[in-house]
C-alpha cells in the first residue's frame, strides 16, 4: 500500500462522510462510512502517506471544511464537478457509488475538476456574498415595515429610511413596527461594517480599480465582478466566460427543431451582478446604452439587457486580460 500510488473519493455530508481508496489497477482497497469530522478524517487516512496519495471531493455546499481539514493534514485535494460526475454514474446514486467513481475518475484522469480559488479570493469572494445577503435581508424588513403601515392605514414618505425618517417610525409607537425597525438599524450597521472591508482590500487590487472604469460598475461591483472570476487566465476565451455567468445559454437541436437549454453549472452571483450592472449602465449616455436601445427596439427590454450584460462582460475580460483601464 505505502509504494503505490493510491485515489481516493470522498462524498461529503453534514454528518458522515464516506470514502474509497483504490489503487492504480482500479482494485478497491477500503471503503466505508465515517463521521463527518477532522479526527475521523484522519483515521481513514492513516496508512496512505502525503506524498503518493490524491484525493477528490465533491463539490457540494459544504465541501470547504472538508477540504480545510485536508490541507491541515498535508493532503492536496482536488474538487470535482457534481453534475456531471451523477451523468457518469447514469441512474446509480449511492454514497458508496459517488465515491468509488471519484476515485476511478481520479485514478483515470477523467475528473470533471472544478477551479479552487486562493484563500484572499475566497475571503473576498465571501464578504461581497455576505454584504448581498445582509442588503436582501434588510431589504425584507423594510417591506414588513412598510407592510404593516399599509395595513394600518399610515401615509408614509419615500423618504423614510434616513435619519429623520426613522426617529418618525419610532414616534408611531407600533409594537410590530419598533421590533423590526432594530432588525434593520442592526443589519445597516453590519452592511457598512461588511462594505469597509470590502473597500479595504479593494483599495489594494489593480483588477478591481481596472474594473471601475467601466461605465456602470462602482467599486462594490467590481469587487464582486472581480471575486467570483478570480482568476481570468482560467478562460481561454470570453465565450467560456459567458457561459460561466450563464449568459450564454446553450441549444439544444434535434433534426429540423430546435430550443435554448437552460446551463445549470453557472456562477448565479457574477450573472446576478453583471445583469445589475447593465440595468445601471443603460441609464447613461455611452455605447452600452445606444446598443441597448437598439436591441430593445426589434426585441424587447429583456433580451436587450441580457445581451448589453453579455457585452459588459466582453469588455470585463477584455480589461482584465490585457490589464489596461477601459476607453469609450
Amino acid at each position: 500500500m505505502l509504494g503505490e500510488e493510491t485515489f481516493i473519493g470522498l462524498d461529503t455530508h453534514k454528518e458522515k462522510i464516506y470514502g474509497t481508496a483504490m489503487n492504480s489497477k482500479g482494485e478497491v482497497i477500503c471503503s466505508y462510512e465515517f463521521p463527518s469530522n477532522k479526527e475521523a478524517l484522519k483515521e481513514f487516512l492513516k496508512g496512505f502517506p502525503v506524498w503518493n496519495t490524491r484525493i477528490a471531493i465533491e463539490a457540494c455546499g459544504i465541501w470547504r471544511g472538508c477540504y480545510r481539514n485536508l490541507q491541515e493534514l498535508g493532503y492536496k485535494a482536488k474538487l470535482a464537478n457534481p453534475l456531471k460526475c451523477h451523468e457518469i454514474a447514469s441512474c446509480k446514486k449511492t454514497d458508496k457509488i459517488d465515491s468509488k467513481i471519484l476515485a476511478d475518475l481520479l485514478r483515470t484522469g477523467y475528473l470533471p475538476e472544478v477551479y479552487i480559488p486562493s484563500d484572499k479570493i475566497m475571503q473576498l469572494r465571501d464578504l461581497t456574498r455576505h454584504k448581498c445577503n445582509l442588503t436582501r435581508l434588510r431589504v425584507r424588513v423594510q417591506n414588513k415595515i412598510k407592510g404593516y403601515m399599509l395595513r394600518e392605514g399610515i401615509a408614509y414618505d419615500r423618504k423614510i429610511w434616513n435619519e429623520q425618517g426613522t426617529r418618525w417610525l419610532k414616534q408611531l409607537k407600533h409594537e410590530k413596527i419598533n421590533d423590526f425597525l432594530a432588525t434593520y438599524k442592526l443589519l445597516k450597521e453590519q452592511e457598512k461594517e461588511t462594505s469597509r472591508k470590502i473597500a479595504s482590500i479593494a483599495r489594494m487590487k489593480e483588477e478591481i480599480a481596472l474594473l471601475t472604469t467601466i461605465p456602470g460598475i462602482g467599486e462594490f461591483g467590481a469587487a464582486l465582478i472581480y471575486a467570483e472570476i478570480a482568476d481570468i487566465e482560467r478562460f481561454s476565451s470570453v465565450k467560456h466566460l459567458h457561459a460561466y455567468a450563464g449568459l450564454a445559454p446553450g441549444i439544444y437541436q434535434s433534426a429540423s427543431k430546435s430550443r435554448e437549454a437552460r446551463r445549470r453549472e453557472t456562477n448565479k452571483w457574477l450573472k446576478w451582478i453583471v445583469m445589475e450592472c447593465a440595468s445601471r449602465v443603460v441609464l447613461m449616455q455611452n455605447s452600452f446604452q445606444k446598443y441597448y436601445f437598439k436591441l430593445r427596439n426589434r426585441k424587447g427590454w429583456k433580451t436587450a439587457r441580457k445581451a448589453t450584460a453579455r457585452r459588459m462582460l466582453t469588455v470585463v475580460w477584455c480589461v482584465l486580460k490585457n490589464k489596461e483601464p477601459y476607453h469609450e
